[in-house]
């Protein structure tokens, strides 16, 4: 056996996080009595994106994001609002969504008799504890890794620097990272020396700067990768 340790990220990998964000932000805005756009939510999208490109450099902090994205948001349209104020309304709906990727339950339940499995993902801790429990997901892992309690983000070294110390008996050639974003967890798993399988649903996305070892469309893809 190849491999003897599966480290998963959540978002869009085990939990489908666009589901959630674009219901999250939708029910934020009718509670706080603003109109929805799908041009408000792609203007959205585009800011945090970019912020959290920048968290992953190290340029930011995770809360100077969470506290001025909504802001950042209406100051494109013309307007001040309380950016901390939005960011909780909003938090208290992602806080509770647990749309999940198809077939996740059969797939981990599978793994679990075979594999050790672990949870490595960015965000905070309330958040993701509340989401990976409510789930139902929790139950198929040994423990998680979030960069919210462990204080540093992928893909930095210090975060997988953690992992590595805090899994008995950790055997770097025989881990495999899998993960939805390649500047995250395919990057930060690269570098860290490990294998790599970047889940993507896009089937025309493409890859240049950061190579996965495995490419997979669907999440019981992760079968023929393990063999």
């Amino acid at each position: 056996m190849k491999y003897t340790t599966l480290l998963f990220d959540v978002d869009n990998t085990l939990l489908d996080f666009d589901a959630n964000e674009a219901e999250s932000f939708r029910s934020m805005l009718l509670e706080l009595g603003e109109t929805y756009t799908d041009e408000m939510y792609q203007t959205y999208k585009r800011i945090n994106s970019g912020l959290w490109k920048k968290i992953e450099k190290k340029e930011i902090s995770l809360e100077e994001v969470l506290n001025n994205r909504f802001a950042m948001l209406m100051k494109h349209y013309g307007r001040e609002v309380d950016g901390a104020r939005w960011e909780k309304t909003y938090r208290r709906y992602l806080n509770r969504g647990i749309q999940q990727i198809p077939c996740v339950h059969q797939v981990l339940a599978e793994l679990k008799k075979t594999y050790r499995l672990y949870v490595i993902t960015n965000g905070l801790e309330e958040t993701q504890e509340f989401r990976m429990e409510h789930s139902g997901l929790s139950q198929y892992f040994s423990d998680f890794f979030i960069s919210g309690r462990i204080g540093v983000n992928k893909p930095s070294k210090e975060f997988f620097d953690y992992v590595k110390a805090h899994i008995p008996g950790f055997q770097q050639g025989k881990t495999l990272v899998i993960g939805d974003s390649l500047t995250s967890d395919i990057k930060g798993g690269s570098d860290a020396g490990m294998d790599t399988c970047w889940f993507t649903r896009d089937r025309q996305a493409q890859y240049e700067d950061v190579i996965p070892t495995y490419v997979i469309h669907e999440l019981p893809d992760i079968f023929s990768v393990l063999g």
